[in-house]
């Protein structure tokens, strides 16, 4: 039952919620791919464990809603892998949170609202830790711009400033906080300026607005249309579930704007157009959002990864956490399409998803490889137990799911795993025997100390090495 309720990693790419609850997701999300990259980088074991456990507090407050402890266990589980310990300082100003009032705003000129608020209390010897005397914000929009700085007093706090000159693209709004000249914590989080905005949104919004009435669907009329949803959450203080590249995403619904209109309408999704898209895709008598990787192929055709997340999550779960996107970083490496449809709670066709994107881009459907956490360990199974010969192997982590044995599905090879403190364990341990029982040929691995959050991370590398071996 816990297992289908939640990922962990759904806490930061949540969907659903208060406005206030959405931010915090945002915010909580970040700070995890701040853990990940540190757990990328730290070799040492004894450090790693004690963020496990740490990461498994997260787990428990997340089971509990209670978003701010679970914000105050990754940035413990962060300082683990540091091997240090924070000033009472550093933890109050590690507790902070920054929301932008636009996180795409009119690069001629603008005026927008920095808010500075704790995520959570700092408790030390059982008293709440107090905000430092002389705590300063520097900030800056872009690695050109000049640093700006402004003292806070009471908090919450929020800060109108003038934005003014800033170059047209996709910038890192790069903020820390300091006392004395020295710097507590520094981070950043995406930020963008786009000449003419007001106009060139309300174009955009239009054609969206069109878009989604036209009939037949299609991938260009669908997509642009969720495009427009994800450009209005830019305008405003409650942030989308995950990072968004506010002008990349308008250059992009503009074009799909110019290639609608007129009777003839042009396909914009298609191999001679690799990238990483976000996609809405006609499947069948339905529609599926995902996130797309399309390499470049210079000939032949290429296999594909269907990576389905777990409860609660998102398509942007694979592409921007996970290891901060290492499931995208090792599919680039292979040249490999990488699809992540939304996984709810309903039946996700994966070979009818991948067929359907077979039409736009060389993809291999007789190469399909499939990867799930959690919940989306069960829905591989369910499309594994569904249309078995359709797959070239699969990777169920932490996790567990209905077998259907077959003579088909006994010829696809299995790679099960879980985390010794993870408590899907028992569902994997209990899937890998009952696919033994069924005869395929299925591998068994447990990750010591790790827990249900960071399994993906750590899994990952031997999933893709896994495929490696049945590419061919």
């Amino acid at each position: 039952m816990r297992a289908a309720l939640a990922v962990v990693a759904a806490l930061a790419i949540s969907s659903t919620g208060s406005l206030s609850a959405q931010a915090n997701r945002h915010e909580l999300g970040l700070r995890l791919r701040s853990f990940e990259r540190a757990l990328a980088a730290t070799e040492d074991e004894a450090r790693r464990d004690a963020a496990f456990v740490a990461l498994e507090r997260a787990v428990q407050a997340f089971f509990r809603m209670d978003m701010a402890s679970v914000g105050a266990a990754i940035d413990e589980a962060e300082l683990a892998l540091s091997g240090r310990v924070a000033s009472g300082a550093e933890q109050f100003a590690r507790c902070l949170q920054l929301r932008l009032g636009k996180r795409l705003v009119d690069a001629a000129g603008d005026e927008l609202t920095i808010d500075v608020r704790p995520l959570y209390a700092v408790v030390e010897d059982g008293e709440d830790v107090e905000m430092p005397e002389g705590l300063v914000l520097r900030w800056r929009f872009h690695e050109d711009a000049p640093w700006q700085q402004r003292a806070l007093g009471e908090l919450p706090a929020q800060l109108d400033v003038d934005v003014a000159a800033l170059p047209e693209g996709d910038h890192q709004f790069c903020w820390s906080l300091t006392v004395g000249g020295d710097a507590l914590v520094s981070r950043s989080m995406a930020f963008a300026a786009a000449g003419s905005l007001a106009a060139r949104l309300d174009a955009v919004l239009a054609a969206a607005k069109a878009a989604g009435k036209l009939r037949p669907k299609s991938v260009e009329s669908l997509t642009l249309a969720s495009l427009g949803n994800l450009l209005r959450t830019t305008q405003r203080r409650s942030a989308y579930e995950t990072e968004l590249a506010g002008a990349a995403l308008l250059e992009e619904a503009e074009l799909l704007a110019a290639r609608l209109e007129g009777p003839d309408a042009a396909r914009v999704y298609v191999g001679s157009r690799p990238g990483s898209y976000r996609l809405r895709v006609p499947v069948g008598d339905g529609t599926v959002s995902c996130r797309l990787y399309a390499p470049e192929v210079d000939a032949g055709k290429r296999p594909i990864v269907v990576a389905l997340h777990g409860a609660g999550g998102s398509e942007n779960l694979f592409f921007d956490g996970y290891g901060d996107g290492l499931c995208v970083d090792l599919a680039r490496a292979r040249g490999w399409f990488v699809v992540s449809p939304r996984n709810g709670v309903g039946f996700v066709d994966c070979a009818a998803l991948v067929d359907a994107l077979a039409e736009r881009y060389p993809i291999d459907v007789g190469r399909v490889f499939v990867v799930g956490h959690s919940m989306g360990a069960m829905q591989t199974m369910n499309n594994l137990s569904r249309r078995p010969a359709r797959f070239r192997a699969a990777a169920p982590i932490a996790g567990g799911g209905r077998v259907r044995a077959s003579a088909a599905l006994a010829s696809v090879p299995f790679f099960v795993s879980a985390g010794a403190r993870d408590f899907g364990r028992q569902g994997s341990r209990r899937l890998h025997q009952q696919l033994q029982e069924a005869g395929a040929k299925a591998e068994w691995r447990l990750y010591p100390s790790v827990e249900h959050l960071a399994i993906v991370q750590v899994a990952l590398p031997d999933v893709f090495s896994f495929f490696d071996q049945h590419v061919r």
